[in-house]
Order: structure tokens, then C-alpha cells, then sequence
């Protein structure tokens, strides 16, 4: 069956709990919006890291594949 697990390509270590929830909502994205289910389909996170930033707000940076590059600035445009 296919999960959020298939959302994270990470090698010999187990996903943080912030990769976790970040491959749940591509997941969800992919299952739920018709519209970006073929741009989310191939994409996968490799990992995910939390930042503070000033005015007591955080960011989620999120690392994929060089390969998937290209594919992620258009996914990214189009929000």
C-alpha cells in the first residue's frame, strides 16, 4: 500500500518527526488535489529541517534530489 513513507527517499535512517509530518501533506496534496497530482507524484523529500525566523515565525526548508531540481521550481512557482 502505498503511504507517506514512499514520499521520503532517506538512507539507513529513520525520518524525524518533521520530515514525517511534511511527507504526509505532499501525500495528502497528491491524493486529494487532481490538479497537482501529477506535479507532486514524483517528488520526494530527503529530508526537513525547522528555522526560526524574526518575528517569533518558523520555516520549513526542505531538501529534495538535484535531479528532481527542475521539477520542484516549476511545482514551486505554481503555488
Amino acid at each position: 500500500m502505498f503511504t507517506w513513507r514512499k514520499k521520503i527517499h532517506k538512507e539507513d535512517l529513520e525520518p524525524s518527526g518533521l520530515e514525517e509530518s511534511v511527507a504526509q501533506a505532499l501525500f495528502d496534496l497528491e491524493n486529494t488535489n487532481q490538479e497537482l497530482k501529477s506535479d507532486l507524484m514524483d517528488l520526494y523529500i530527503n529530508s526537513a529541517t525547522q528555522i526560526d525566523l524574526s518575528g517569533n515565525r518558523k520555516a520549513v526548508v526542505i531538501h529534495v534530489s538535484y535531479r528532481r531540481e527542475k521539477h520542484t521550481e516549476k511545482f514551486i512557482s505554481d503555488l
